[in-house]
């Protein structure tokens, strides 16, 4: 698939900690936080145990975003997207459109992931052709058939 915006993706290290939390805090919790407290010992140990999983974008030489996905657990033939953030300056240039579109390229029959039932991005993925599966604790479980 052709890559129109010129972004490199790397392995994430350990030294993207920062990176990941400060881009994490910045886009995602205040979501979280109108229904729970954020967990930072939750996301250390998440972050220390999947960091290898991760994929990190890259404009240049500046990290802009980054992503993990994985074959999803009891669901044959699905890919779960567990993570997939773009830094504030890149939002609403397509890159998210860009990076879903690619995903339906990996040889799947389905992409699920969840999203907070008040974060904007509902919008975005169900113009995408997604459709929310179920709902629990304020979060859509959300999925595409390809």
């Amino acid at each position: 698939m052709k890559n129109p915006f010129d972004i490199k993706t790397r392995a994430c290290t350990k030294k993207d900690y920062d990176f990941v939390y400060a881009l994490t805090k910045k886009t995602l919790f205040h979501y979280i936080e109108k229904y729970e407290p954020i967990n930072k010992k939750e996301f250390d140990g998440d972050f220390a145990k999947r960091y290898k999983e991760i994929v990190i974008l890259m404009k240049e030489k500046k990290r802009i975003g980054f992503y993990h996905i994985t074959p999803a657990t009891f669901v044959k033939n699905a890919l779960y997207v567990a993570k997939i953030f773009i830094s504030p300056a890149y939002q609403k240039k397509k890159i998210g459109y860009f990076l879903m579109k690619y995903f339906e390229t990996l040889g799947y029959k389905k992409i699920r992931l969840q999203v907070w039932d008040n974060n904007p991005a509902v919008r975005f993925y169900k113009r995408l052709g997604y459709r929310v599966i179920s709902e629990k604790n304020h979060r859509y479980l959300i999925e595409k058939k390809l």
